[in-house]
Order: C-alpha cells, then structure tokens, then sequence
C-alpha cells in the first residue's frame, strides 16, 4: 500500500515537471513572460445590430377593393357595355311624344259680342207646348242663359226670363238642352259661348203647326 502511494506521486511529479520547457533568459523571455500576462478579458462585445438597408421610398400600388357583385346587377352592366345606346340629342321631341299631348279646350265661355260667329241651332228648336196653357189660349216667352262647349254641345241652361213666370220655363229648357248647335268661333277656331236664346209660345201657330 505505501509503495503504490509512493509511486502515484512519483507519476504526478512526473507529469508536472516532465513536460515543462526550460526557461529562457534575455529580452525574449522578458517578452514572452510579458506576452503570457494574463489580462482581463475585454467586456463581450455586443452584436451590431446591423440596420437593413433603408428602401427607397416607392409608393406601393392601390389595391382596388373588389367587391361581389349580384348576378341581377352585373347583368346589365355587362349588356350595357356590350350594347351601348345611342346618344339622343337633346331638346328634340319625338312626332309620337307631341301628338300624346291632349289639346287642353279654352275654359272660357265668351260672350256674344267677344265672338267672331255666333253659335246657331242645327235644326229648328220646337218646344212642347204646355197642354193646360194651351187650353186656356194661354202665349208668352222665355228667354234662356245657354252654355255651348267648343263642339257644340248644349251644357247647361238657365232662365233669364219669363212671362208669365211658371208656365213655359220647363217646356224652354227640355227643348234647348236636347238640340245641337254650330260651335261659336273666335279667331278662326271653336269655342265656348254664352248665348240668350228667346222662345215664343203662341196658341194659333201651335194650332196651325198641328
């Protein structure tokens, strides 16, 4: 046992002293002892952060946002754009347009002295004449306010006057509204108008009529 000791050291020596280099004298082995100082090791050089190179600015191109489109929609966008109109010109009126337009008559009923030609019966006007005035020989007259539209048409009567009163003013009216007139004219057209029409009643020319 104290021999293994003994030789367990004898090795370490050994390899201790056994590959050490002889010393140097001179300004060589003052520089090499110099050069083998040990110095405190510099601080851990941090990383560079290296910066990526700078681009140049460059706008980026505008990305138009495409959105869906329903099938009813883009139809007929695509009819439109295969089968463009016409461009019509503008303030023209189309023949068909301008007959449509209905012809609005003149409101106005003119009178008698504002007319060109006064509006006349087709035929003549023959009332009935009252069988209880009749009997009694009884004559007189009724002078009737009518209103005659641009046709000629009777639209309207009323009494203006009538002697004696209440015997022949429904007899005058039945007998105007129900005849047909010439159209009075104004400035070469038809109008309106209103006329006085007067009616005699006489027994003996309704006698010699009969």
């Amino acid at each position: 046992m104290p021999a293994a000791v003994a030789l367990s050291a004898a090795l370490h020596v050994y390899l201790i002293y056994g590959f050490s280099l002889p010393a140097q004298s001179g300004p060589a082995a003052r520089a090499a002892a110099i050069n083998a100082r040990l110095a405190p090791s510099p601080p851990a050089a941090t990383p560079r952060q290296t910066n990526a190179p700078e681009r140049s600015h460059v706008p980026e191109p505008v990305r138009r946002a495409v959105l869906p489109v329903s099938l009813d929609v883009a139809e007929p966008l695509a009819a439109s754009k295969a089968a463009p109109l016409a461009a019509e010109p503008e303030n023209v009126v189309a023949a068909s347009d301008a007959t449509a337009i209905p012809t609005i008559p003149d409101p106005v009923h003119y009178p008698a002295r504002d007319l060109d030609i006064y509006p006349h019966a087709l035929n003549p006007i023959s009332p009935v004449y009252p069988q209880a005035a009749r009997d009694a020989q009884v004559s007189g007259s009724v002078t009737l306010l009518v209103l005659i539209d641009e046709a000629g048409r009777v639209l309207g009567t009323s009494v203006a006057d009538a002697a004696p009163g209440g015997v022949f003013e429904q007899a005058a009216q039945q007998a105007v509204a129900s005849s047909a007139f010439y159209p009075a004219q104004k400035d070469g057209h038809a109008v309106r108008s209103r006329i006085l029409v007067k009616l005699e009643f006489d027994p003996a020319v309704a006698d010699a009529a009969q």
